[in-house]
This record gives C-alpha cells, structure tokens and sequence, in this order.
C-alpha cells in the first residue's frame, strides 16, 4: 500500500543503517535478500491500548499483539496500573485490574514479584527485560492515587491540594523516567472484582 490508502503495488524495499533507503524497484546487491512475495510489507503497527501491565514482567513475546505485526505496545491504559505501589495496597490494585480487564487475581498474583515501589522502579523491571517488540507504558491515576492518599482514595474522598500537589510531582518524576503519558478514567461501568470503582473516578476537575 502506498500510504495514501490507494490499493497494493508490488515492490521492493530497501533497507540501509534501519532506515528505508528505497522504494519500488531496487537493483543492486544487498547483504540480505528476503523474499516476500505475496506477503504485506507494511511499517510496525503500534498497539496504543494495551493492559500488558503484569504481562510485560512475565512474557517476553507479548501475544496477540507480536504475531498481529505489532512492534510497539503501549500499557498503562484506562487509569489502572500496578505503579506506583505500597505493600499494602497490591492486592486492590490486582483487584482493580481483574476487574477494568478480566485479567484473573490468580494469574496477576502468580507473575507479579512486587519488586518496585515507584513508577520509575517498575521501569527499571521493564528495562531489564528482552522482548519481541518495543514497550512503553503510561503512568495511571489509581495507584498514583492510592499512593499518594491510601485508603482515602479508595473511599473516593477528594484530594487535598498537599494530595494533588503531591500526584503532580510523582507524575513529573515518572515522565523524567520515560513514562510516555498519564492515563485516567471516569468510566462508572469500571470496578474492581469486588464491585468497588475505580479510584479517582469521582475526582474533581481540578485533580
């Protein structure tokens, strides 16, 4: 396709140093030649909403999105995350998830180690890890929130401005770290597996 939404062509593309060099029909020789004939050669695909959250500390291939051509997957979606994080309030966090995404308690509990507080800690998991594309993740209003204000976020009491004055430096540290977006949710229909919402959806404009 040739990017304008016009129908397929058939052609060659050259790759130099990882940049396309050329395109349509290429001649000369090249170091490695792979035929794709009857294939679609298209750019990565970049999977902007993904909840690979706890999927990212435990697999490497992140399917469906690798075998769907996806090169860049994007966690952190819908306000619901795992950092940052307190000893105390994990399982809420895993309950949250279980319930916004259908993600099982039981599978969350077994592949999350916990072994980060901050959001910039749960990067550095990240960051110790291989995989078959490039990840990325946004820093979500729930934990930011539970972090910063404990069990008064889960109660959906609103934020002092110490609070908020406090969420907006843990986001401005998150992004120095390589967060790549915020992420929130107002949606009712999101709860927890017990039924509770999501913490910050009743926050006030200001937060």
């Amino acid at each position: 396709v040739d990017g304008s939404g016009g129908e397929p062509v058939t052609g060659d593309v050259a790759i130099r140093d990882g940049l396309i060099a050329a395109i349509g029909k290429v001649d000369g020789a090249a170091r490695e030649v792979i035929e794709a004939g009857g294939a679609l050669v298209t750019p990565g695909f970049i999977d902007v909403h993904t909840h690979y959250d706890g999927q990212f500390l435990w697999d490497d291939k992140l399917d469906p999105s690798f075998s769907n051509g996806v090169t860049t997957a994007i966690a952190g979606n819908c306000g619901v995350g795992f950092a940052p994080a307190r000893p105390e309030h994990r399982r809420e966090l895993v309950q949250l998830m279980e319930g916004v995404e259908d993600i099982p308690e039981s599978v969350l509990n077994e592949g999350l180690a916990w072994d980060w507080t901050s959001f910039p800690d749960y990067l550095d998991r990240l960051a110790e890890r291989r995989y078959t594309m490039d990840v990325a993740a946004h820093i979500t209003h729930a934990p930011l929130r539970v972090f910063v204000m404990g069990d008064r976020a889960l109660k959906h009491e609103q934020a002092t401005p110490e609070d908020i004055a406090e969420m907006s430096r843990l986001v401005r540290e998150a992004m120095e770290a390589g967060a790549i977006g915020f992420s929130g949710a107002r949606i009712t229909e999101h709860t927890s597996s017990t039924g509770a919402n999501v913490p910050g959806t009743f926050a006030a404009e200001e937060e």
